[in-house]
């Protein structure tokens, strides 16, 4: 569903407006021009942003958080396609796989669930995790694994990754394998430690070619780079930054608009992977003229309120404010007489849920968690040009991380490998408006493991989504949970047993889904005692359907794959 923004912005009851500062007019006045072909291509990731953190409401159904201030996503937001029910993995590893890849989880050359392992209950538990990644299991991406920027290189264009990778044996895989011609920042690092430079050097979490934007502000740079995109911080406090430590979030804007500038003559693809608003959160965290503007700032009921977190996170929103600023004032030398931004696509979305420090809102969970809140992600995509972005509206259609390598090889026109086959789809049709609806998705979910920390208490699940209804199949008790996300988005009423035909037709779905992906249950773990379950319906497990026309007396030895178990009727054991 299609709803145009300003409409959308009055229903939602918040206000879409352009980021303040020195933003100039693009150049000329081609809003409609075609382009010279291939589009640029920006992809700007943020790290564990929660589904209501932006102050839009424009992504998460009205409700933003007006604590936090965003304006330049805002901005995007109403002038672009914002979408409402767009989704990640739990959590990093699984949707850098899946973005990366256009693969879900279970495929060969993803393979990868959660960051670490799939153990994170505690040697207690019932089941035990299956094995991920690499044969080490180490949570990296094969070399054999194929790419958005293996496509994009080989369709021509000049291919960057800027920040956190993470998914990677080494920082010499992101150019030697991944298809990044340079790579400024990546490393097999799951975050940074510090954000701040010491002495004009990252901490080792971060790669050392960022180090080259890691010198101590300057008068100039504070002039240039910070003021035109402050806002509500008067210049002694935004002066006071000269001589102190670079934020790594400033960094990567400058490696960014530093890469534009060197490809701007051919068409390039650029990877913004933010280290904000991942931990450490922290008041030493944050650049001190925005920690201070939020420590002064009164709480909003009804949201969180954290001073460094939102700090980072208004960090993140001027970093992209340089950026699209950038691509709207720098003349195109493809596109004579028109500004970058009238051939470039920007698209700015989350790796996954937010944490307990985030606000996601109305939806329950956390990051981690295949509840609502672990995966479904703010999605915005903007351009200077309406044919390639037809904008000023929300989008309703669910889509999913697998959805960018499709879309970015098609905008590309690149030619992807004899046999590969993405799980996503092409969503390009939708940025310009010439198919509103993609018809019914079913878009899946599976984590054979566990992540039991804090509030989160994620265990053994797979979970398919199709129109309004999620389906859960939990292993530990072969239980089915089915939510309707239009009536209950915060997943609080079970309708398995009130809807069995959508039980039943969903859930086979899903079983299927298993069986075409081969996709790796949990065990039953050494030292418990055996499952027998009485059974009639269709089973999966040990990458195969098995079909039990009567009652049977099935076991399960600890060793022993857990099945998934789809009963004839619900009630059936």
């Amino acid at each position: 569903m299609r709803l145009g923004a300003v409409a959308a912005t009055a229903a939602l009851g918040c206000t879409a407006f352009a980021a303040t500062g020195t933003a100039a007019a693009p150049l000329g006045a081609a809003a409609t021009h075609a382009g010279p072909g291939q589009p640029n291509i920006v992809f700007v990731l943020a790290d564990d942003l929660g589904w209501a953190d932006l102050s839009t409401g424009l992504t998460n159904k009205g409700s933003g958080n007006t604590y936090n201030e965003t304006p330049t996503v805002d901005r995007l937001a109403a002038e672009g396609v914002a979408f409402d029910n767009a989704y990640g993995g739990p959590n990093c590893v699984p949707t850098r796989a899946a973005l990366l890849t256009g693969l879900y989880a279970p495929r060969p050359t993803n393979n990868l669930y959660l960051v670490g392992d799939l153990d994170r209950g505690g040697d207690g538990t019932l089941l035990d995790g299956a094995p991920q990644g690499l044969p080490d299991g180490d949570d990296a991406l094969p070399r054999e694994a194929y790419t958005v920027g293996e496509a994009l290189r080989d369709a021509g264009y000049a291919t960057g990754y800027v920040g956190k990778f993470h998914v990677t044996r080494s920082a010499d895989q992101i150019t030697a394998d991944f298809g990044f011609e340079e790579n400024l920042g990546g490393s097999n690092s799951g975050h940074a430690s510090q954000y701040h430079a010491i002495d004009g050097t990252f901490n080792n979490s971060i790669g050392p070619a960022l180090d080259r934007f890691a010198a101590d502000y300057t008068q100039k740079y504070v002039d240039e780079n910070i003021k035109p995109y402050s806002h509500g911080a008067d210049d002694t406090a935004l002066d006071a930054l000269v001589g102190t430590d670079k934020h790594v979030t400033d960094a990567v804007a400058d490696a960014t608009v530093d890469f534009i500038d060197r490809h701007a003559d051919e068409p390039f693809f650029t990877w913004i992977s933010n280290y904000a608003v991942h931990t450490p959160i922290g008041v030493k965290q944050p650049r001190a003229d925005l920690l201070a503007k939020y420590q002064a700032k009164p709480a909003v009921p009804g949201h969180p309120a954290n001073a460094s977190y939102s700090a980072l996170l208004e960090g993140l929103d001027q970093g992209l404010a340089r950026i699209v600023h950038h691509l709207e004032t720098t003349p195109d030398p493809r596109n004579p007489g028109h500004p970058l931004a009238d051939n470039t696509i920007v698209v700015f979305t989350s790796d996954n849920g937010g944490t307990a420090d985030a606000d996601n809102g109305w939806l329950s969970g956390y990051k981690g968690e295949l509840r609502e809140g672990g995966l479904r992600v703010p999605a915005i995509v903007w351009s200077g040009n309406e044919r390639l972005v037809d904008g000023g509206v929300v989008d309703s259609t669910p889509i999913h991380a697998v959805d960018y390598l499709p879309t970015f090889a098609s905008l590309a026109g690149a030619k992807l490998p004899k046999g590969l086959r993405p799980d996503g789809v092409d969503l390009s049709g939708i940025w310009r408006n010439e198919s509103a609806e993609l018809g019914t998705r079913h878009l899946f979910w599976h984590l054979p493991g566990y992540l039991i920390a804090g509030a989160r208490d994620q265990r053994p699940e797979t979970a398919i989504r199709s129109g309004p209804w999620k389906l859960s199949y939990r292993y530990e008790t072969q239980d089915w949970e089915l939510y309707n996300l239009d009536s209950d988005i915060g997943e609080t009423t079970n309708l398995a047993a009130a809807y069995p035909d959508v039980t039943k037709r969903l859930g086979s779905r899903l079983i299927r889904w298993l069986d075409d992906v081969d996709a790796p249950l949990a065990t039953l773990r050494e030292g418990k005692a055996p499952i027998t379950v009485t059974f009639r319906g269709t089973a999966y497990s040990n990458g195969k359907i098995t079909h039990y026309d009567e009652p049977t007396r099935l076991t399960f030895q600890p060793g022993d794959e857990v099945p998934a178990l789809l009963p004839t009727a619900v009630t059936d054991r």
